[in-house]
């Protein structure tokens, strides 16, 4: 029982936090991928191009907002659970 009641808080937080990925709230997901860069550097050999950097900054940030859109729907799922196993519980 106290599974399906912890389920209903970690649902709603995980669709806070996926919403403010997904909506790039406040440039929340542009400044997590350039603190990702400056923490995790390239293993390349070759140097990169602005242009390539760019693009990859592109594509990170855009990874970023589908992993929000992500996180909401396992947000929605915990929620449903959280519901199901509340409304199903033996008496």
């Amino acid at each position: 029982m106290w599974r399906a009641w912890l389920g209903f808080p970690f649902g709603v937080l995980l669709i806070m936090v996926g919403a403010t990925l997904a909506h790039d709230y406040r440039g929340i997901a542009t400044k997590h991928v350039e603190l990702s860069e400056r923490v995790v550097r390239p293993l390349s050999p070759f140097r990169r191009s602005d242009e390539q950097r760019a693009r990859l900054r592109a594509f990170s940030v855009m990874f970023d907002r589908l992993f929000g859109v992500f996180m909401m729907g396992l947000g929605l799922v915990s929620l449903v659970v959280s519901g199901y196993l509340l409304f199903n519980a033996p008496t």
